[in-house]
């Protein structure tokens, strides 16, 4: 057997011709694991459909994108494949629609482009700080807030682009608005999210971080 195809996580041929997948391979395909990649590809579809003036279809591939987020871990727990690489795989398909959503409308002019910051800077931090409690022992599990904010900034996204591409009718302005506020709650629970990780990284880095004289 190929070891050097194995350890990549491609499909190999063994010497009695069956076919064996790598682990990667095998892990990735995983069902969770593959709904929560689609979000990846719904998110294109949804700017596809965008550039080609097919707003409606643009918010329900958008909306597509953003429910995986709930299903995958459903069927996870459901079928007992709650896993560390879904966890990793989740956390980067919800970075990519936060930003996604957030440079569009920044781009639309629907929001400043310091609005961003914020959130670049906190990502960054909680990144630096799950990678040195990984490095202590520990791992930070996802809390609520980094939940919360990613939803916020994600299901504000369909009211304001509703508002922004006029699909609302005469209520389009209003809801421009609606997902505007909501993006800067979003934004907010970014900080709020990023200080509880840090407070969190604090006690992991008390108990085992190197002594000091």
């Amino acid at each position: 057997m190929n070891a050097d195809a194995t350890t990549l996580g491609v499909t190999a041929t063994t010497r009695d011709g069956t076919r064996r997948h790598g682990k990667l391979l095998g892990a990735l395909t995983t069902p969770p694991n593959l709904v929560t990649l689609s979000r990846l590809a719904l998110i294109g579809a949804a700017f596809v459909a965008a550039s080609l003036g097919a707003a409606r279809l643009a918010l329900l591939l958008g909306a597509s994108a953003g429910s995986t987020d709930y299903v995958d871990g459903w069927l996870a727990r459901r079928t007992g494949r709650v896993t560390r690489l879904g966890e990793i795989l989740d956390s980067f398909c919800d970075t990519v629609l936060e930003l996604c959503c957030l440079v569009c409308a920044i781009g639309a002019g629907a929001l400043p482009l310091g609005a961003i910051v914020p959130w670049v800077l906190r990502e960054v931090w909680v990144v630096c700080l799950r990678r040195s409690s990984i490095e202590l022992g520990e791992n930070i599990p996802t809390h609520w807030t980094g939940k919360l904010k990613a939803a916020f900034i994600g299901w504000s996204a369909l009211p304001l682009f509703a508002g922004l591409l006029r699909v609302g009718g005469e209520a389009s302005g209003f809801l421009l608005e609606v997902g505007r506020a909501g993006m800067a709650v979003g934004l907010v629970l970014s900080v709020a999210s990023g200080l509880k990780y840090t407070a969190t990284w604090i006690r992991v880095y008390e108990s085992h971080g190197p002594e000091t004289r």
